[in-house]
C-alpha cells in the first residue's frame, strides 16, 4: 500500500522547500531552472515556422516535455489544466472521456496535432482520455482563431506535441512508477545523434484498475520513434507514434455504476514525413505527407441473462483513416520578411459497423470526402512592429469552398511593452454522420461548416530584466451556424445549421523567478458565454437554452504555482487551481434537468529527488513522486461523473546523461 500523504505533509514540505537555504550552485542559474510553463525561445505552431516567442503575435503557452515529466504528469490533460482560457470535463480517473473547451468554444473546436499530423475525427471530436506524454519534447498551444494555418477544428485554437530529438551521440531513459487505484507506470526511451542526424525509440506502458468499484481498468501501451538527417542539404524528417488502449467502464449515460462489462478501446497510429532543402539564402521548398489510421471497438453485451431492459446490448468497430500532402515554398525577399505559400490535399474515410438490441442486424456506414486547400501568409518585421497577414481558401467536395483570413500586429511600446491585436476567422466542418444517411439518420448534403469570427488585444509587459512578465488578453468570439439534430419526418435530413453562441473573456498570466531556484506563476481567465440562438432546442433542460451559458465553462478559472529548486538535488513542483461553479444538465432522467456544479480548488504537487551521480551507464537516477488533488477535493466535472480523489504515485528514474 502506498504512503499516507496528509495536507499537513504537503504544506510542511512546500514551506520546507520555500524556506531551504540554497545548497546547489546549478539550481541558481536561471537557465538550468527549468519549469513546465518556461518560454521557449522558438516556437513553430502560431505561425507555422520557426519564430522567436517574443515575435509572434498569438496568445501562445509553451510547455516542456522533461519538466511535466520531472513533475509526475503522464497525461496530456492534466498538463493543459494550468493553460489560460482552457477548461476540461473528464468523466472519471485516467483513460476515461475527456473534452476540451479553450475559450468557451466548443468541445470540437480545437485541432491537436502530434508531429504535424491532426488527431480529430472528422468533423472535429477530440478525447484527451487517453494521450500521453510518453517521448514528448514540448507542447505548444495556440489560442485564437487558426483555421487560416491549419483549415477545419482550428476554430479557438490549436495544441501540437512535438516528440523529442535525441541531442546526445548516445542517450538512454527508464523510469516505473506505482500508486493508488493500482496504477502502474513504465516508460522507457533511447536516442543517438551522429554527424548527419539523430533518432530516438520510445516505448510506455499505463495501467490502473481506475477510481471506481469494478470494471474500471485502463491501459494504454505506446510506442514512438522519431528521426532526422540532412545529406547533401536536403533535410528530412520522420515521426511515428502508435497507440493501443482500452478502457473500462461501468457507468450509464447518467453517471450511475451499473455496468460490469462494458469496454472500449482504439488503437491509433499516426506518421509523418518530411522532406526541405533551401534554395540559396532567399528561399525553402518543402513537401510533407501525414497519415492517420484509428481503429475504435465498443463492447456493452448484457451482464447477465436478467439485464434485458432497456438499451443492454450494444457493439461497434469504427475505422477513421486520414491522408495529407503539403507542398509549401517558403521565401524571405528581404531581412525580417517571410511570404509562405503552400497547396495541401487531405482525404477522409469513416467506416463503422454496430448493432444493439433495438436492431440485432449489423449496420453499416462508410463514406468519404476529399479537400483541396491553398494557404498564403506573409509574416514581416517593419521597425517596432511585428506583422502576420494570412488567406486560406479550402475546397471540400460535399460542403463546398470556405474562405478564412487573418491579421494580427504586435509592436513595441517603450521598454519591455507589447500591445498585441488580432482578427480572424475559422470553421469547422460537419461530421460524416451530419452529412451522410446512416442506419439512424439522414444526413443533409446542403450543410455547411460551422463558423466564427474573433478578435483579440492584449498588452505584454517585462520588467525586472526581463525575470517577470505580464501579459493581458481580450477575446471576443461569436459562432455561427452551429448544427443541431431534429426529426422532422423519415425521409428528411436531420441535421441543420441553426443555432449561434458566443463568448468574451479576459486572460491574466504573470511569471517570474522570484528567488534563485524559485519560479512562481499564475493566471486568471474570466469567461462569459451565450447562446445567441438556440435552434431546435426548447426547454429549461435543452443544452442550447435562449441567452443562457453554454455548459461545463466555468465563468472564472484561477491557476497559480511554483516550481522549487532550493534545496539540493529536490524538484518540487506546486499547482493550485480554482474552477467556478458552471451550468451543466443532470441526464438521469428526461427531459434532463438543470444543475449547476459546485466551484472547487484542486491542489496537485509533484516532484523529484536526484540520487547521487554515477559514473556506469546509467548516470544519473531519481526518485518520483506525484501526489494530483492531493487535498483530496470532492468535485464533478461532469454532473454525476465523480471526479478521482487523492491519487499518490511514487517512482525511480534511470538516465544516461547528466
Amino acid at each position: 500500500m502506498p504512503p499516507r500523504v496528509t495536507p499537513r505533509c504537503i504544506v510542511r514540505l512546500a514551506i520546507l522547500a520555500i524556506g531551504a537555504p540554497v545548497v546547489a550552485p546549478a539550481a541558481q542559474h536561471p537557465a538550468t531552472a527549468r519549469d513546465t510553463t518556461r518560454l521557449a525561445s522558438v516556437v513553430i505552431t502560431a505561425d507555422r515556422i520557426a519564430r522567436p516567442l517574443a515575435a509572434t503575435t498569438s496568445a501562445v503557452t509553451v510547455l516542456d516535455g522533461a519538466a511535466l515529466r520531472a513533475a509526475g504528469v503522464t497525461h496530456l490533460a492534466d498538463a493543459l489544466r494550468t493553460v489560460p482560457g482552457l477548461a476540461l470535463a473528464r468523466s472519471g480517473s485516467n483513460g476515461a472521456q475527456t473534452s476540451l473547451f479553450l475559450r468557451g468554444g466548443e468541445s470540437d473546436y480545437v485541432r491537436l496535432l502530434v508531429d504535424g499530423v491532426p488527431m480529430n475525427d472528422p468533423g472535429g471530436a477530440l478525447d484527451l482520455g487517453a494521450l500521453t506524454l510518453d517521448n514528448v519534447e514540448r507542447i505548444e498551444v495556440v489560442r485564437g482563431p487558426t483555421s487560416v494555418l491549419y483549415g477545419s477544428d482550428a476554430v479557438t485554437g490549436v495544441i501540437q506535441l512535438f516528440t523529442r530529438q535525441a541531442q546526445q551521440r548516445l542517450e538512454s531513459s527508464l523510469a516505473v512508477r506505482t500508486g493508488t487505484y493500482g496504477t502502474r507506470v513504465a516508460e522507457a526511451t533511447v536516442g543517438a545523434r551522429g554527424a548527419t542526424g539523430g533518432a530516438t525509440l520510445g516505448y510506455a506502458h499505463h495501467a490502473s484498475q481506475g477510481m471506481l468499484a469494478f470494471n474500471n481498468a485502463y491501459r494504454n501501451d505506446v510506442l514512438t520513434a522519431r528521426g532526422d538527417a540532412i545529406v547533401g542539404g536536403m533535410r528530412s524528417q520522420l515521426t511515428l507514434r502508435h497507440g493501443d488502449n482500452s478502457f473500462e467502464y461501468p457507468t450509464d449515460g447518467a453517471g450511475q455504476v451499473v455496468d460490469r462489462n462494458a469496454m472500449r478501446g482504439e488503437r491509433r497510429f499516426s506518421a509523418f514525413a518530411e522532406l526541405s532543402r533551401a534554395l540559396g539564402d532567399w528561399a525553402e521548398a518543402a513537401v510533407a505527407l501525414n497519415a492517420l489510421e484509428l481503429h475504435g471497438r465498443t463492447s456493452d453485451l448484457p451482464d447477465d441473462r436478467g439485464d434485458t431492459l432497456g438499451f443492454y446490448s450494444y457493439q461497434s468497430l469504427g475505422a477513421v483513416r486520414r491522408r495529407g500532402a503539403e507542398a509549401r515554398l517558403h521565401v524571405r525577399p528581404a531581412a525580417g520578411q517571410n511570404v509562405v505559400l503552400a497547396l495541401e490535399y487531405g482525404a477522409e474515410r469513416q467506416r463503422s459497423a454496430d448493432s444493439s438490441n433495438y436492431d440485432m442486424a449489423l449496420n453499416r456506414f462508410a463514406a468519404s470526402r476529399i479537400t483541396r486547400s491553398a494557404m498564403l501568409q506573409w509574416i514581416g518585421e517593419i521597425g517596432r512592429t511585428s506583422v502576420s497577414v494570412g488567406g486560406r481558401y479550402d475546397d471540400n467536395d460535399t460542403y463546398g469552398a470556405f474562405r478564412t483570413g487573418r491579421a494580427s500586429v504586435a509592436t513595441r511600446l517603450w521598454r519591455g511593452a507589447r500591445l498585441r491585436a488580432a482578427l480572424g476567422t475559422s470553421f469547422k466542418a460537419p461530421t460524416f454522420l451530419e452529412t451522410f444517411s446512416s442506419a439512424f439518420s439522414v444526413g443533409n448534403d446542403a450543410l455547411r461548416p460551422e463558423r466564427a469570427r474573433a478578435w483579440e488585444g492584449g498588452l505584454d509587459q517585462s520588467f525586472a530584466g526581463e525575470r517577470w512578465r505580464l501579459a493581458l488578453t481580450f477575446f471576443d468570439q461569436r459562432f455561427r451556424d452551429l448544427i443541431q439534430y431534429t426529426w422532422i419526418s423519415p425521409t428528411a435530413p436531420n441535421y441543420f445549421n441553426v443555432a449561434a453562441a458566443s463568448s468574451r473573456g479576459i486572460e491574466a498570466e504573470v511569471r517570474g523567478e522570484a528567488a534563485p531556484g524559485m519560479t512562481v506563476w499564475g493566471n486568471a481567465t474570466a469567461l462569459r458565454t451565450r447562446v445567441d440562438d438556440a435552434g431546435f432546442q426548447t426547454g429549461a433542460g435543452a443544452t442550447f437554452v435562449q441567452g443562457g451559458r453554454l455548459l461545463r465553462r466555468p465563468p472564472l478559472t484561477i491557476a497559480a504555482g511554483t516550481q522549487l529548486q532550493r534545496i539540493s538535488r529536490t524538484r518540487l513542483d506546486l499547482s493550485i487551481t480554482r474552477v467556478a461553479a458552471r451550468d451543466d444538465r443532470d441526464f438521469a432522467a428526461f427531459p434532463a434537468a438543470p444543475v449547476e456544479l459546485d466551484a472547487y480548488t484542486r491542489v496537485d504537487v509533484g516532484g523529484e529527488y536526484k540520487l547521487a551521480a554515477g559514473d556506469g551507464f546509467w548516470r544519473t537516477s531519481a526518485l518520483t513522486v506525484r501526489v494530483d488533488n492531493a487535498l483530496g477535493a470532492r468535485y464533478e466535472e461532469i454532473a454525476n461523473f465523480r471526479a478521482p480523489g487523492r491519487v499518490l504515485v511514487v517512482g525511480v528514474r534511470l538516465g544516461t546523461m547528466r
